[in-house]
């Protein structure tokens, strides 16, 4: 009797046991598994709506500066601002958020006023959820301005956006050093600039004191390209003893320091790093390009295809990843690519150019110069009507971008320009061919026998050692998600909200 008391006691704790373990396993699955997965979400934030009369820079710049400190994500991809402006813009036109950018979740704000004269609005605020047909609100809130400041409201929704997207690898957005009026003036400054504003009135707004937020330099740099090194490198010093965290500065800055000291490992490194750290950013686009010049094809596209992912309506990957794959031999490929640049930005000049010199060195045809006369020079060459000396020829070219001048230069057989001439300095290594040479290509074979070619490499910091020892790390690996358990999570709602 007792040993029958003794087995059914033995079976009852292993029931209990076993019990507490499946419910501990579905309480845990929803409590972490949601804190600790690799993401699969693209967001996007677009402009705010709001009455005709209401200040644009809270419209537009806002939610621009909104989606930069998200972008700082490691666990979620997120969309770049001017995709989602051009988006909204497409109106009837639009397929729809998931097919136009890629998103699983948006970001969608308006302003309610309720007393012009006085500052006083309400920010209604929504994450959702659109990667199926029925969508559904994830998170709201409303943040009422002056109760709150612009800067305490901009705090909050960080918060709140990181943690309605389960994500803890966004920094503090505390941690920047700022106070409202700054972002206030940053805010305007970023609008105006846009809008093609005075030189003088953006110094005015993002300067006070000789102080500027960390946010500004990255503007300053944009208004100011051609200023010397040492303003640049001060500028980018003074952003970060700020703000350690801005990656848009710790950019500049590795930037900076390629320009200054030409070691191309180091910048190689440097790259990979800050693309690993910040796969949103534009270390990305630097690190594809990077490895498509080393020829590093392979790691190349997967790094591109994440560059397009976060720039969905951007021309510039989907044309890297067309000279990517017609290097790797895939010419199927690189019709498709060059197709999506055009069906991205119909009438674009730098995708005409590219599909012109297309069509007419892979497909043989004769070359479409119609009114781009960067193509014009190039037919001009290949019918003898051309001079170096041609005063027009001199103007244009020297207007041009230095990748410009150099492949430009390269289509008119002109490699004294290049090596005697061109001062101007880019980051391009021009280790491959241009579009769309063969690597057996005559001109090619010319100009890398050229022996003024080694010490013109050398100036730009590619030394034979340095690229024996460079090797890319892998796409899969850099980014790789780091998985990590929220320290507080937000209350989630999941109401049901029809697409449009």
């Amino acid at each position: 009797m007792a040993k029958e008391n003794s087995t059914s006691h033995a079976f009852f704790f292993t029931i209990l046991f076993m019990t507490s373990v499946v419910v501990l396993t579905i309480v845990g699955y929803f409590l972490f598994l949601p804190s600790t997965a690799p993401k699969l979400i693209t967001v996007a934030v677009l402009p705010f709506d709001a009455p005709d009369e209401f200040p644009e820079h809270l419209t537009r710049a806002f939610p621009r500066h909104i989606t930069e400190l998200l972008a700082a994500s490691r666990a979620v991809f997120v969309v770049d601002y001017d995709a989602a402006e051009e988006a909204v813009a497409l109106s009837k036109k639009s397929r729809g958020f998931r097919n136009e950018l890629g998103t699983t979740h948006i970001v969608d704000g308006n302003f309610d006023v309720l007393d012009p004269q006085h500052d006083q609005w309400v920010l209604n605020l929504r994450l959702i959820d659109v990667s199926k047909d029925v969508w559904k609100l994830k998170w709201d809130d409303q943040f009422a301005h002056p109760e709150l400041s612009l800067l305490e409201i901009r705090n909050s929704i960080i918060t709140s956006v990181s943690e309605g997207l389960y994500d803890n690898s966004i920094p503090d957005p505390e941690t920047d050093e700022l106070d409202a009026d700054r972002l206030e003036r940053y805010l305007r400054a970023d609008l105006e600039f846009r809008k093609h504003s005075s030189v003088e009135a953006l110094v005015k707004l993002l300067y006070r004191g000789d102080h500027v937020s960390p946010y500004g330099v990255g503007l300053f740099v944009q208004i100011f390209p051609d200023s010397d090194l040492n303003t640049r490198k001060n500028l980018v010093g003074q952003a970060l003893s700020l703000h350690s965290n801005y990656y848009p500065g710790k950019i500049l800055q590795a930037q900076i320091r390629y320009e200054e000291n030409k070691n191309l490992g180091d910048y190689l490194d440097e790259m990979i790093f800050l693309a690993g750290e910040y796969p949103n950013s534009d270390a990305v686009s630097e690190l594809a390009l990077l490895y498509s010049d080393f020829g590093w094809f392979k790691e190349a596209e997967n790094v591109l295809l994440r560059w397009a992912q976060i720039r969905p309506r951007s021309v510039e990957p989907a044309l890297a990843i067309a000279f990517n794959r017609f290097r790797k031999n895939e010419l199927k490929g690189t019709k498709e690519a060059l197709e999506i640049a055009r069906l991205r930005q119909p009438g674009n000049q730098l995708v005409e150019r590219y599909r012109a010199l297309y069509e007419w060195k892979v497909n043989g045809k004769s070359l479409n110069t119609d009114s781009l006369e960067y193509l014009k020079w190039i037919a001009r060459s290949e019918n003898g009507d051309f001079s170096l000396s041609n005063p027009e020829l001199i103007t244009y070219v020297y207007v041009l971008s230095c990748f410009d001048q150099v492949e430009l230069s390269l289509y008119l057989n002109i490699y004294d320009y290049i090596f005697e001439d061109i001062d101007c300095i880019d980051r391009r290594l021009w280790l491959q061919p241009p579009a769309w040479w063969p690597d057996d290509d005559p001109k090619w074979i010319a100009f890398r026998e050229d022996p003024r070619l080694e010490s013109w490499l050398e100036s730009k910091g590619i030394r034979a050692e340095v690229l024996e020892t460079v090797e890319p790390v892998p796409a899969r690996e850099l980014f790789a998600p780091r998985r990590q358990i929220l320290k507080s999570e937000g209350a989630q709602t999941d109401q049901e909200i029809p697409s449009p």
